[in-house]
């Protein structure tokens, strides 16, 4: 894989092609792996232990969003190409806890969290219709579906650090902002009637709002502020 340039900043925002090359380092996670792991549900999780309760270090989410005891431990073929999948990864980690503190109004705003979603349409129309068709056959994710995954993934594993007071506001307040993720994760059979009216666009944005409000709630409760150590 060929690196791109470094940046000097741990605060700067990826660049596209940094973007494509944090991709590259996932599959190269999804292939070493036993389950599935793209940009887009990275982008998730990483977004949920930012918004979450108490902050978890890399010891303990990386054995979780691989699935491997060891974490990141034997997965990279040398210390370099560890070394740079972290940089960029903190940098991604940096710029969503940004766009996450900023006083945004509205999603337009370029301070606004932006989740790398993936673009399947515009995929498929780079593909033959050969590879496309085949691609289809396998099933397409929903839009934004990997991403709500992701961000579910963390809030599932660590409920018990999500959990409030059964019955009271909190935990209605916290139920109402996961709730179009869930929806976002379900598969379009299991929507209701009133769930598919709405676009998944407009799913997507209340959860990006959700995420915002889930944010500034555990904040108000202590929560600090955290990087990837």
């Amino acid at each position: 894989m060929t690196a791109s340039k470094p940046s000097k900043s741990p605060n700067a925002p990826l660049t596209e092609d940094e973007i494509d090359e944090l991709a590259d380092w996932i599959d190269t996670l999804d292939e070493r792996s036993d389950v599935p792991l793209s940009l887009e549900s990275v982008d998730g999780f990483i977004t949920a232990l930012i918004c979450g309760p108490r902050a978890v270090a890399t010891d303990e989410f990386f054995p979780i969003l691989l699935d491997r005891v060891d974490g990141l431990e034997g997965v990279f073929e040398n210390e370099a190409d560890q070394s740079r999948f972290m940089v960029l990864f903190q940098r991604r980690w940096n710029e969503i806890s940004r766009a996450l503190e900023a006083p945004v109004e509205n999603l337009a705003d370029p301070r606004s969290l932006a989740p790398l979603i993936m673009d399947w349409d515009g995929l498929l129309g780079d593909m033959s219709p050969t590879d496309a068709k085949r691609l289809k056959a396998e099933g397409i994710p929903l839009h934004a579906q990997l991403w709500a995954n992701g961000f579910l993934l963390a809030v599932e594993y660590w409920e018990n650090d999500w959990a409030l007071p059964q019955g009271s506001k909190d935990e209605a307040f916290v139920d109402e902002k996961l709730e179009p993720f869930y929806v976002l994760m379900a598969p379009e059979d299991e929507l209701s009637p009133e769930e598919r009216e709405t676009s998944r666009s407009d799913h997507l944005a209340l959860a990006i709002w959700g995420a915002y409000d889930l944010h500034e709630f555990w904040r108000d409760r202590g929560r600090a502020s955290q990087k990837p150590n």
